[in-house]
């Protein structure tokens, strides 16, 4: 499926990362120097941060004033609030209600959870997009997991490639469009998916179990389909690979981002890989890599591409405008 919203506009992005660093190479203890070396080599992944007793609530909070205080804009002018996580601080009412409280924002705010994996970000957009273009002004999006939370111990593929972390943008009304374009196989379910187990005891008590993921699956899926999206996107919006300035996709290993890279045709200057020191952080992984930029802020972009790919298995494909937005590095907590 694919939508366009002119007049939509990012207008300043940013993130949170937990202060506490995982060394993965202090993981040799339990797995051996040999696998741990192979594992930073395949993944490309050195460190991940990790939440420890922060919450998701938490990183989205400080992601929020962060952007906001740098932004110049009060949480008072926030309409609505939208929160794309998949581990949430409580099974209900969910991460948005603990923001909005926490950030004072008015009671007249629009304030909901969206509940999605490693294309959140741009599944995110859409959703802002659509608030915007019904007359909002001011709509904050925070997308992003604490991931390290769901991962059983001794798991040592996903212990060392998945970091925690959140992004926040604002986005409001403008001279620019977003274009979007979506895939989904929800027979992809079972290769990465917590499962949620209900017990029909007495005390009905529900256990959310641990993270789990057929890594080459979901590479087979997103090696498949990704480079076909991005080429059908552009085609929709009457653009060639070159009118690209920059290509922000989810990071979710460097051998899986390498294969990208190649398939989709991005040449080196319009390619970005930035996880060496954060991991997979899913849906903040797009948001994480834009505000960690090394350009200066009188850079200009006048067309990202967008690319999100994972959880479901879905995929998310947007093009926009970073011209006019104001890129914030991101705050560390805790």
């Amino acid at each position: 499926m694919s939508l366009r919203f002119d007049g939509v506009q990012i207008c300043a992005i940013t993130a949170a990362l937990p202060k506490t660093q995982l060394e993965i190479k202090s993981l040799a203890p339990l797995y051996g120097e040999i696998e741990v070396r192979r594992m930073i080599e395949s993944t490309g992944v050195s460190s991940v941060r990790v939440a420890e007793k922060l919450r998701t609530s938490d990183l989205c909070v400080e992601a929020a004033r962060h952007l906001l205080k740098n932004a110049g804009v009060s949480p008072s002018d926030i309409e609505a609030i939208v929160v794309v996580t998949q581990t949430p601080d409580d099974f209900m009412p969910g991460v948005a209600m603990s923001v909005h409280e926490r950030l004072g924002l008015s009671r007249d705010c629009l304030t909901f959870d969206l509940n999605y994996g490693c294309p959140g970000f741009v599944y995110g957009l859409l959703q802002v997009a659509m608030l915007v273009r019904s007359g909002l002004k001011n709509v904050l999006l925070c997308a992003g997991d604490v991931t390290s939370k769901l991962i059983k111990q001794g798991d040592r593929h996903l212990q060392a490639v998945f970091g925690d972390g959140v992004g926040a943008a604002l986005l409001g009304p403008g001279s620019e469009q977003i274009d979007f374009l979506f895939d989904t196989d929800g027979a992809g379910k079972p290769y990465l998916h917590t499962p949620l187990n209900y017990d029909l005891s007495p005390e009905k008590v529900a256990t959310v179990g641990h993270l789990q993921m057929d890594g080459s699956q979901v590479m087979t899926f997103a090696l498949s389909r990704v480079p076909s999206m991005v080429k059908k996107l552009l085609e929709q919006c009457g653009l060639k690979q070159t009118d690209i300035d920059l290509a922000f996709f989810h990071q979710a290993n460097l051998l899986m981002l390498k294969y990208l890279k190649k398939l989709s045709g991005f040449t080196v200057s319009q390619w970005i890989t930035d996880l060496a020191e954060t991991g997979n952080t899913g849906s903040a992984s797009i948001p994480l890599l834009i505000s960690r930029l090394k350009t200066g802020p009188e850079t200009r972009f006048n067309k990202v591409m967008l690319c999100g790919f994972g959880i479901g298995l879905s995929i998310g494909v947007a093009i926009a405008s970073l011209k006019e937005t104001q890129r914030i590095s991101p705050i560390e907590v805790g």
